[in-house]
């Protein structure tokens, strides 16, 4: 489908035209047109009269099917639009929406969707089926029915029966969790702006192959796997992708998977190294702004600088012009460089974990202690002998605990 791509920005505001555009292509949207302005937002068309009549010649001309404008467009302007232009006018708001109806598989990442499709229409609802009572226009289909009340009611109701269902899959994650937390593994969370890689560095991390793509939000729905890092093991999750300004709606719908990063040890926050510098910290920004706007503050966060293989000896010199607080790793997903390194930082942040020294009696109890070290640790060394048994391990915290209790010498050691 052949779309016009519009962007209209205040002064001083950037114009993410590019972006907008990549947004467009994982729609599955061809952008033949495209339209810039820069001036405050027009009442009635959001863009300026002049631009309106060269973005309507172009539907008529290049047989348009859709326009898409980068920033949200007030439900009267969607109107005025579709009734000027004569086909359909969506936001960046519904532009993402589209995007991950596409590209949703699990049951909750559709129901979470479904949501914020609702809250965003919610929002709308009431002055929308006004503006469709005067006259059926494109992207109004079908609301002229509807009493303004009734029509918003329904709204709410499927909205409260979404709630219910994703409740239930809330409980059943928290389940999975306090399973976790009795383990005493660690979590740690893979995210970064969308694109970055972290699928291909969850593949290279947990022995996976899940789906990777150019396009955006490739990732939806949050996978977990066990892994090492170091030797040490952890949960490894790989979760939805940040986006410069993305909706509060989103943010509010896709809870139950952002709460991932609250309950983390440590978040892996992927960056594209070989972007030009001030994308990277743009984007570092929005990443650290975006965790903390679901909660995140005391998770330790190690900085991926990821696709080094794409900028050569240049990443060590686009990062000392960057700002941000947290450290660092280098490293490509793709060849493999360098992810030792990454994997003794992660090993040495995450927690969870302590080096221990100990004896226990030979015997059942203790093969079986030991058998359970092996699955929530890792052995460094270890030794039969008259006295007992000897052995140096890094063991999680409550497994240290266990064998502390039944050890006839006991040292903690790192």
């Amino acid at each position: 489908m052949k779309v016009a791509a519009v962007q209209r920005v205040s002064r001083r505001e950037e114009l993410y035209l590019e972006e907008l555009l990549e947004l467009c292509e994982a729609a599955g949207y061809e952008s033949a047109y495209t339209i810039t302005q820069v001036r405050p937002p027009h009442p009635k068309y959001n863009i300026g009269p002049g631009k309106l009549e060269e973005l309507r010649n172009a539907v008529k001309t290049m047989g348009l099917s859709k326009v898409v404008f980068g920033g949200d467009v007030k439900p009267v302007q969607e109107y005025n639009l579709a009734k000027s232009l004569g086909v359909p006018v969506i936001s960046r708001t519904q532009l993402i929406l589209e995007i991950f109806n596409r590209r949703a598989s699990s049951s909750e990442a559709k129901l979470q969707i479904r949501l914020a499709e609702l809250r965003y229409e919610l929002s709308r609802a009431k002055e929308k089926v006004r503006l469709a009572k005067k006259g059926e226009q494109p992207g109004f289909h079908g609301l002229g029915a509807y009493e303004a009340e009734v029509y918003y009611d329904e709204v709410k109701r499927q909205m409260h029966t979404i709630y219910q269902k994703l409740s239930a899959i809330k409980r059943r994650n928290s389940l999975v969790r306090a399973k976790r937390v009795e383990e005493g593994i660690p979590l740690v969370a893979l995210t970064g702006y969308t694109n970055a890689g972290k699928s291909t560095l969850f593949n290279l991390l947990a022995g996976e192959s899940r789906p990777v793509s150019p396009q955006m939000f490739t990732t939806l729905s949050t996978t977990t796997r066990l892994t090492t890092f170091d030797g040490r093991k952890a949960y490894i999750s790989d979760t939805v992708g940040f986006i410069r300004n993305l909706p509060p709606l989103l943010i509010d719908a896709f809870n139950s998977t952002l709460s991932e990063f609250i309950y983390a040890d440590l978040i892996l926050l992927v960056v594209d190294v070989s972007e030009d510098v001030r994308n990277i910290q743009e984007k570092i920004n929005t990443c650290i702004a975006t965790l903390r706007e679901v909660g995140v503050v005391d998770v330790p966060i190690l900085i991926v600088f990821n696709k080094a293989d794409l900028c050569k000896n240049a990443a060590e010199y686009k990062i000392a012009s960057l700002e941000f607080e947290q450290p660092y790793v280098v490293i490509s997903a793709l060849t493999g460089y360098n992810i030792s390194q990454l994997c003794k930082m992660a090993g040495s942040m995450m927690g969870g974990y302590v080096r221990i020294r100990a004896v226990l009696e030979n015997g059942g109890d203790s093969y079986e202690l030991l058998s359970r070290l092996k699955e929530h640790g890792s052995l460094i060394s270890l030794n039969y002998g008259s006295g007992g048994i000897e052995f140096e391990a890094d063991a999680t915290v409550e497994m240290a605990e266990k064998i502390r209790r039944s050890a006839s010498v006991f040292q903690v050691v790192g």
